[in-house]
C-alpha cells in the first residue's frame, strides 16, 4: 500500500493567514490546501516541460495580449485601446476576477 509522505516547513505569517483563510473558505484542512498548492506547482513544471515554447499557452497568452495592445495603441481612433481596457477592467469586476477600483484611480494597463 502506497503512503503519503509528511513534510514539515514554515512559513511566514502572511502565508499562514492565507493558507488559514483558504482551508476556512473551502471547509478542508489546511493540510489539503497546502497540498493542493504543491500538486499545482507540481502539475505546472511538468507540463512545462512537455510544451515548447511555441505551444505554451502562457507565452502564447503574453503575446496575443502584447500584439492586441500595439493594434490598439496604433490604431487611427485614439480613444479605442482606452475604451477596450475600461471595458475588460469592467467584465473582470463583474465576473468577480477584480476588485472594483475606487472612484478617481488611473489605469494602469
Amino acid at each position: 500500500m502506497q503512503r503519503d509522505h509528511r513534510f514539515v516547513t514554515y512559513v511566514t505569517p502572511l502565508i499562514a493567514d492565507w493558507i488559514s483563510a483558504q482551508a476556512r473558505e473551502r471547509r478542508v484542512s489546511a493540510s489539503i490546501v497546502i497540498g493542493d498548492c504543491i500538486f499545482d506547482a507540481w502539475n505546472r513544471d511538468t507540463e512545462a516541460n512537455l510544451k515548447t515554447p511555441a505551444t505554451d499557452p502562457v507565452r502564447q497568452n503574453v503575446f496575443i495580449s502584447v500584439a492586441l495592445d500595439a493594434l490598439l495603441a496604433n490604431h487611427r481612433d485614439p480613444e479605442l485601446r482606452d475604451r477596450t481596457v475600461a471595458v475588460y477592467r469592467h467584465r473582470l469586476e463583474r465576473l468577480g476576477l477584480a476588485a472594483p477600483r475606487p472612484q478617481g484611480g488611473s489605469d494602469e494597463a
